[in-house]
């Protein structure tokens, strides 16, 4: 029989709301860590031309100092990953209050 949230609430010795908080807040930091790490490998390839978000990546790609064909794949996931990391950064804000 799986576990439910009462049978761990009391077993940890805190109210089912407290664990509820705890776990969305865990799961929440979870994904932000995989968000920002992926993000960093996608950065860390153009470290070189001082790219640290997706905006400097498109800037560059505008003026020509990098090519589109070869950065359109990392600026689509980029763009991505940034309004990802900003959803999720909002909820845990409104997760702390």
């Amino acid at each position: 029989m799986p576990l439910s949230i009462k049978q761990v609430a009391m077993a940890l010795g805190i109210d089912e709301e407290e664990l509820e908080r705890r776990a969305l807040r865990a799961l929440l930091m979870d994904e932000l860590r995989r968000v920002r790490a992926e993000k960093a490998s996608i950065l860390i390839k153009y470290k070189k031309h001082g790219v640290k978000t997706f905006k400097d990546l498109l800037n560059l790609v505008e003026k020509d100092v990098i090519s589109d064909v070869d950065a359109h794949d990392d600026l689509i996931r980029l763009d991505y990953l940034e309004h990802r990391e900003e959803e999720l950064e909002k909820l845990l804000k409104e997760l702390g209050q």
